[in-house]
């Protein structure tokens, strides 16, 4: 069956993931998973690496952001749209310039205000969330690493998701492409807590279980809910926007009569050189002319 990772982090979720985006890209298109979404905790910093890396290798970058929220709990949120990109960006620079670096908290409201165009998976769906996104765009998410609470877990979840008429889905959150890079993962960990890997304790991964799997080995973890899997196909053909369709539009600034922008901000340049570099070098003039042309 068909698997598509909708929940992986990279080492753009500070101390959280051991890889970079290019990592995970090359990971899903050697186990031959058709697509894949990154996460990366209350930001989407690695999403352009992580589009042209996906692009370079054939497979579909999905982009989105595991958002944390004031009530505790953290919200994987997937761009279906580009309206759900920028309501994504804009929630994100809202609880960001209020907080210190770091920091920072969406509420449940700026949730619901920001929640057009957005999936949201939740290990923990209630009523509240189902007001925010509907049923359309609500997912019950299960996750299996061997882990006896966390299968305790997946049952209240499955029985909440019937109970709320939501989809559940399959993901394996991984953190890193490969197993052997849970080490690193574990020194990230000690840094984030200030602890050292000696007494570390149960802080560290109880396993390397949170790798990229196979889509056969996913298959196989929920072969008594194959719709978990099925569901993870599904969303992924929802999920209409890349970093292709940004279609980025320079605003329109005000220039006087006879002039363009370019001309206006190359004479700009020019008068702020001259007052900065005495005598005005040449290699002040490369460098100038060579960011001009960039622009």
């Amino acid at each position: 069956m068909t698997y598509v990772e909708l929940h992986a982090r990279s080492a753009f979720s500070f101390l959280e993931g051991s890889c970079v985006p290019e990592d995970l890209a090359g990971a899903c298109a050697n186990l031959d998973m058709p697509a894949m979404a990154l996460l990366d905790r209350n930001g989407v910093y690695g999403s352009p690496r992580f589009h042209m890396a996906a692009k370079k290798a054939g497979v579909r970058a999905h982009i989105g952001s595991e958002i944390t929220c004031t009530n505790g709990r953290t919200y994987p949120l997937l761009a279906a749209s580009r309206e759900g990109y920028r309501n994504l960006c804009r929630m994100v620079t809202r609880m960001k310039l209020r907080a210190a670096k770091g920091e920072g908290a969406a509420t449940l409201e700026e949730l619901a205000e920001f929640s057009r165009g957005l999936i949201c998976l939740t290990a923990h769906p209630d009523e509240r969330l189902l007001d925010i996104f509907g049923k359309h765009a609500l997912c019950a998410e299960l996750q299996r690493h061997h882990n006896r609470e966390e299968e305790a877990h997946n049952q209240t979840v499955v029985e909440r998701a019937r109970s709320l008429g939501i989809p559940i889905v399959a993901t394996n959150n991984p953190a890193y492409a490969i197993p052997a890079q849970r080490e690193l993962l574990d020194v990230f960990t000690c840094i984030r807590n200030k602890v050292t890997l000696a007494t570390a304790g149960r802080l560290l991964e109880r396993n390397s279980e949170r790798h990229v799997k196979t889509p056969a080995d996913m298959a196989r973890l929920f072969a008594d809910l194959p719709e978990a899997i099925a569901n993870t196909r599904e969303i992924s053909s929802r999920l209409d926007f890349t970093l292709a369709d940004l279609g980025y539009e320079f605003p329109r600034y005000p220039v006087p009569e006879g002039e363009t922008q370019m001309s206006l901000l190359r004479r700009l340049a020019d008068e702020g050189a001259r007052r900065r570099y005495r005598p005005y070098h040449e290699r002040a003039r490369k460098q100038i002319e060579r960011e001009l042309a960039l622009i």
